[in-house]
């Protein structure tokens, strides 16, 4: 009995321990994504270790708590982070497009700080499941080979990931290609995301054609293009289009602007409300088709096993849709109505077969990240 333990847990004298990992990411900003990831990396790691400890920076500690069963620390509370690194076996810098300069450099130097001071703790650190990139600055790329360098393990959620850090100059000794840790979340009970359909008054014996979309510069031409791609696509199919904002409320007013420029369209619906990851799954397991921008609502989509079509901001996107199998119908600069409709006419009239067939393969691929994770703790290289 004492040797499974061992596999998990941590011998302190005669008696077994929970581990302690402080888990840090960009948490507590109603971003779907990012909060979906941390549902994914507290569900695997207390489905090997239910008692493990747990302790996650946080921009709302007390939500993250709440909602996750979690403590939680403010992230610019660097004392408190420094003492729970001190007591903790592990830092997990948990995943998603942390190391980029897109947002702005700021933010990149944080968690490139936090890696850093997990070190500086004497820790080991693992990069759970990142997406790497893009990081134009110089100067960043440079402290991002630093920082990364010394990090225990390093697991990315595509190829392209890889890449980018070998460029910078990583060795690759201890970087892995997995997956979104997102994609290893079991598929929702769908009779959640019918429930909120039907109270917003949409039928759900009818085909729903959900939309997500988020601000970008340049957005309203993208947006007046989808709205004038969903009106001829509706009068040539029996959809009911749904607007589904990922990040409340930073997207609200995307999809406010696309149902815009649809007011005189029936059977348009604007869900303005906030949900959390597993309503978010179980709505879009309702959907017959999803069009989106954000990454993870076409990660939802993949979960759920729903056809996806993209259109891309961000090479991130484009990686995703390359290795799950969808479709991508332009980019937010560039999106034409006419092949926009016909991507749309396309996936709703035959789904693709392949998308289905990726999907078992990411599942297998997300499950490394826990697997590496206990791995690193037990001291296997």
């Amino acid at each position: 009995a004492s040797r499974g333990l061992g596999d998990v847990y941590k011998r302190q004298g005669d008696i077994w321990v929970m581990n302690k990992i402080v888990i840090s990411g960009y948490y507590g900003f109603a971003n779907a994504g990012d909060e979906a990831m941390l549902t994914s990396i507290v569900r695997a790691l207390r489905g090997v270790q239910p008692e493990i400890d747990l302790t996650v920076i946080s921009g709302n500690p007390a939500e993250t708590s709440a909602k996750h069963k979690v403590k939680s620390i403010y992230r610019f509370n660097f004392f408190k982070i420094y003492n729970a690194l001190k007591n903790a076996d592990m830092l997990l810098s948990g995943g998603g497009s942390l190391l980029q300069d897109v947002t702005s450099l700021r933010s990149l130097f944080y968690y490139l700080f936090i890696i850093l001071m997990g070190k500086m703790a004497g820790k080991k650190v693992m990069l759970y499941s990142h997406g790497i990139g893009p990081i134009r600055n110089t100067l960043a790329r440079k402290l991002t080979r630093i920082v990364c360098s010394k990090a225990d393990l390093i697991t990315v959620r595509d190829a392209d990931s890889q890449t980018e850090l070998l460029k910078m100059g990583l060795s690759g000794r201890n970087i892995i290609v997995t997956a979104d840790s997102v994609l290893a979340l079991p598929v929702a009970d769908k009779t959640i995301g019918q429930k909120i359909l039907q109270n917003a008054g949409i039928d759900i014996n009818r085909p729903v054609l959900g939309i997500s979309v988020r601000p970008w510069a340049n957005d309203i031409n993208c947006f007046k293009v989808i709205a004038a791609a969903l009106k001829q696509f509706k009068s040539e199919h029996d959809a009911q289009i749904v607007l589904l904002p990922l990040q409340y409320p930073a997207d609200l007013k995307s999809c406010a602007a696309v149902n815009s420029f649809l007011k005189d369209e029936k059977d348009i619906y604007f869900l303005d409300s906030a949900y959390n990851t597993e309503e978010f799954l179980s709505l879009i397991g309702n959907f017959k088709l999803l069009l989106g921008m954000r990454l993870h609502a076409l990660v939802f989509a993949a979960v759920m096993k729903v056809p996806l079509l993209a259109i891309s901001y961000d090479p991130k996107v484009d990686a995703f849709v390359n290795t799950a199998g969808g479709v991508l119908a332009g980019s937010v600069d560039d999106i034409k109505k006419e092949q926009l409709i016909n991507v749309l006419k396309a996936a709703w009239c035959k789904p693709p077969v392949v998308q289905n067939e990726r999907m078992e393969q990411l599942r297998s691929k997300a499950q490394l990240n826990l697997e590496r994770t206990f791995a690193l703790l037990r001291g296997e290289e």
